[in-house]
C-alpha cells in the first residue's frame, strides 16, 4: 500500500512540473513562430500621412554604421527586408522598422502625434484596416498605410 501512494505521489510530482515546464517555455518566449529557415529578401511598401500630409521616409535608414536587415534605400516608400539564416515573426514586425528608424509608432502615437483631440492612428494593410500596429508581421509586397487624423 505505501508503494502505491509513493508512485502516486511521484506521477503527480511529474505531471505538475510537466505543465510548469511546459508553461515557461510559452511564456518566457522559448517558442516562436519560425518564418523561414534559409533566409528572406522581402519589399513591403510603407507610406505615412499626418494630417493628410504624406510624410518623407529617409533613404538609408538602418545602412549608417551597421547593415541592418530592415533598412531602405532610395527607393522608398519600399523597405527592404533582407535577412539571412533563421526568421522568425518577432524579426519581421513592422516596429522593428521604426525603432530602427528611431520613431516611436504604436496604436497610440505616430512620431510626436498621440491619440486626441486632434486625431488618432490608423492603419491600413493591403486597403484594410489593421489594429496590430507596431505587432504587425510585414510580408513581401504588404501595402501598408499608416494615418494620424
Amino acid at each position: 500500500m505505501k508503494k502505491v501512494g509513493i508512485i502516486t505521489f511521484v506521477a503527480v510530482l511529474l505531471l505538475v512540473g510537466g505543465v510548469w515546464w511546459s508553461n515557461s517555455l510559452s511564456s518566457s518566449g522559448d517558442i516562436v513562430e519560425t518564418i523561414g529557415q534559409n533566409g528572406i529578401h522581402w519589399h513591403p511598401q510603407l507610406e505615412i500621412y499626418i494630417k493628410g500630409k504624406k510624410q518623407d521616409i529617409p533613404h538609408n535608414i538602418g545602412l549608417v554604421g551597421v547593415h541592418n536587415p530592415i533598412h531602405t534605400h532610395d527607393d522608398v516608400p519600399i523597405i527592404h527586408m533582407e535577412f539571412s539564416g533563421k526568421v522568425t515573426g518577432d524579426n519581421i514586425k513592422l516596429g522593428n522598422f521604426f525603432r530602427v528608424w528611431g520613431k516611436e509608432f504604436n496604436s497610440t502615437t505616430l512620431f510626436n502625434q498621440k491619440n486626441g483631440p486632434e486625431g488618432i492612428v490608423r492603419m491600413f494593410v493591403n486597403g484594410q484596416e489593421n489594429r496590430e500596429f507596431e505587432n504587425y508581421q510585414m510580408h513581401d509586397g504588404d501595402k501598408i498605410e499608416i494615418r494620424y487624423e
